[in-house]
């Protein structure tokens, strides 16, 4: 195996390579900060241009745009509370009031630090445990993406602490809104009202554009003078201290988000969710979560970055992708001619470990590129809020209409913030609706395979991962109540 990594090493370290790798990053982060324009879309409008060249440099290529992607989104998150993609949606959270402290820099600096270190981590376990992991990804099957998604939407209840009712309330009215559109297993339309256009279901990233990106501007309008004074972009900075008192959430994010990258279906935005959770449970104080914690933002980070190496492993080792941009990937690979599997790491081991190598390269310029576009990105709070709000607005629409081409998107996208604006103005959160829409597919999916699989459902219990999920479940929906009793009985 050593003489794999420096295979990979000499195949990465040329000037070509490189530059591609610099390339793939810088485009990624355009496209995942840009609202519709996801890292998949990247990979995917990318994929022809990779056709005229050599193998290794393809993929450098088109994991740097995967790795930029998935943090780009992060950065019109912190700055104007607008989530470039779904996986940024809790870094939204505290990133947005980070920057209305006047900590814009300090919130920019964590989330570029958090995102490499999880690809960086990411990357070394696809470098060094690729095999191993990928028996894991073969022991799941629907029972336990039921339990997955049964897990993340336990999250709703930490997300909506102080305000329980309307939060598990959005959530399942979410859910609901989930089923619009055909029937995952057996395809026919549901609920989609005489409208054609409704029968692939609702357009998840429009709905989230227009929930996050029209209330904003709907707030800035509102608002101009009371935004006018936090409109300054401070020192992009970060203390060895911040560092130090997220090492463990650091690790444990990065963990969560490779587990659930190397598991189909899943992806960067389950896992960031799962890993905002449980930096909250963990934390000793959990209340300043959603008001402006290092910790909500390193943890949302470092997991989503940390699904780009995990995706990788099962798609290379099995053929099996764990993303959408990885399942893009696995088409590009073959257009190649490298064929996923066991014999993909000695027929082709150059270009693999050139692959591999290049992954832990791409993380670290990641920071370094990731950092001086976050200089420059920063400005953003520097644009006067009318000329904001337009701009905004048009993104919104452009990344809308992009997705599908298709303008039903556009008016969903509308209508989503509208009712998201009422949604703040009455004090029901918008971080359920999101988890909702992600997670109701894949839960209503897993589940109806496995009534199909066992006649008697309790049957999925002989499974040991499903017992593993069942555990987490239970664990994840009793601990803020177990938390709050001791700490009563700490004070008593």
């Amino acid at each position: 195996m050593f003489e794999n990594i420096l295979l990979g090493i000499s195949g990465v370290f040329t000037l070509e390579n490189i530059l591609f790798i610099i390339i793939g990053v810088v485009v990624g982060i355009i496209f995942g900060s840009l609202p519709g324009f996801s890292a998949t879309m990247g990979v995917a409008v990318f994929v022809p241009f990779s056709y005229v060249l050599e193998p290794g440099a393809a993929m450098l290529l088109l994991s740097g745009i995967y790795c930029g992607g998935v943090y780009g989104g992060s950065i019109p998150a912190v700055l104007i509370g607008i989530p470039g993609t779904p996986a940024s949606v809790p870094t939204s959270m505290d990133g947005r009031a980070m920057v209305k402290r006047g900590e814009s820099g300090k919130a920019l600096a964590l989330v570029t630090f958090a995102s490499s270190f999880g690809g960086l981590l990411s990357s070394v376990a696809l470098l060094f445990f690729a095999p191993l992991l990928a028996i894991v990804a073969l022991k799941v099957g629907p029972p336990e993406q039921m339990m997955i998604a049964i897990f993340g939407l336990t999250v709703v209840s930490m997300l909506s602490e102080g305000n329980m009712l309307k939060g598990l309330f959005v959530g399942i009215v979410t859910l609901l809104i989930a089923t619009v559109g055909q029937d995952p297993v057996l395809g026919y339309p549901r609920f989609t009202f005489g409208f054609y256009q409704l029968t692939g279901g609702l357009e998840v990233v429009s709905v989230l554009i227009g929930l996050f990106s029209i209330p904003e501007v709907l707030k800035m309008l509102e608002k101009q003078e009371e935004n006018e004074e936090v409109s300054v972009v401070s020192k992009m900075r970060l203390k060895l201290s911040d560092i130090g008192k997220n090492i463990v959430n650091l690790i444990r994010s990065t963990l969560i988000g490779i587990g659930i990258g190397i598991i189909p279906a899943a992806g960067p935005d389950i896992a960031s969710f799962m890993a905002y959770n449980e930096a909250r449970k963990a934390s000793k104080e959990s209340e300043k979560f959603g008001k402006g914690a290092c910790e909500g933002i390193v943890a949302s980070e470092a997991a989503n970055n940390g699904v780009t190496g995990g995706s990788l492993i099962p798609l290379l080792t099995l053929g099996i992708p764990g993303s959408a941009p990885a399942a893009i990937f696995l088409g590009a690979m073959i257009i190649h001619g490298l064929r996923p599997g066991p014999l993909l790491f000695t027929n082709h081991a150059k270009t693999v470990y050139t692959l591999l190598v290049g992954f832990a390269v791409i993380n670290i310029l990641l920071f370094v590129v990731g950092w001086m576009f976050c200089r420059f990105a920063g400005k953003i709070l520097k644009i006067p809020k009318a000329i904001l709000a337009t701009i905004i607005v048009v993104l919104a629409v452009v990344g809308s209409f992009s997705i599908q081409q298709n303008m039903m998107d556009v008016v969903v996208m509308f209508i989503a913030g509208i009712i998201g604006y009422f949604m703040l103005k009455f004090n029901y959160p918008l971080s359920p609706v999101a988890l909702g829409l992600l997670l109701g597919p894949m839960l209503e999916e897993a589940l109806t395979l496995t009534n199909v699989m066992y006649d008697n459902f309790f049957m999925i219990f002989t499974r040991p991962l499903t017992v593993l999920f069942a555990l987490f479940i239970v664990v994840s929906f009793f601990w803020p109540m177990v938390k709050k009793h001791m700490a009563k009985t700490k004070r008593g």
